[in-house]
């Protein structure tokens, strides 16, 4: 898993990748419920949901992106309206999230980020 994320930037290029994951579950939301499918069942809403809590939190980000590609291109295929704006922005920003990873202020980070190795103090042959 770990090949999926390049590096988890702490500091502010961090709060910029969290900012990112928040805004693309915010435009995932109103982007798809507009759509004149049956978006009142419950299992779609229910997969939209976790798709933006794994954004929010930051678990398998780059999956996530990928499934908002998806969801946004099929959204955009069954309005009535055509592209619209957010269509286009939340798919943009859904693929530089693909290829830019979670950050380090997301959960991915705590699972698949880099670990610091502590030796212990190596004990001579003359202590003992």
């Amino acid at each position: 898993m770990q090949r999926l994320f390049s590096m988890f930037p702490a500091g502010w290029p961090g709060v910029a990748l969290l900012l990112l994951r928040f805004a693309l579950a915010a435009m995932l939301l109103p982007s798809t419920l507009g759509v004149p499918i049956n978006l009142e069942s419950l299992w779609v809403l229910t997969g939209l949901a976790l798709v933006a809590i794994a954004l929010c939190v930051g678990v398998f980000t780059p999956i996530a992106s990928v499934l908002c590609v998806a969801i946004e291109l099929a959204a955009w295929q069954f309005s009535s309206t055509g592209l619209s704006p957010l269509h286009v922005c939340a798919i943009v920003v859904a693929i530089a999230l693909a290829m830019l990873g979670p950050g380090g202020y997301s959960l991915d980070a705590s699972l698949f980020g880099r670990r610091k190795i502590v030796f212990a103090a190596r004990r001579d042959a003359d202590e003992e």
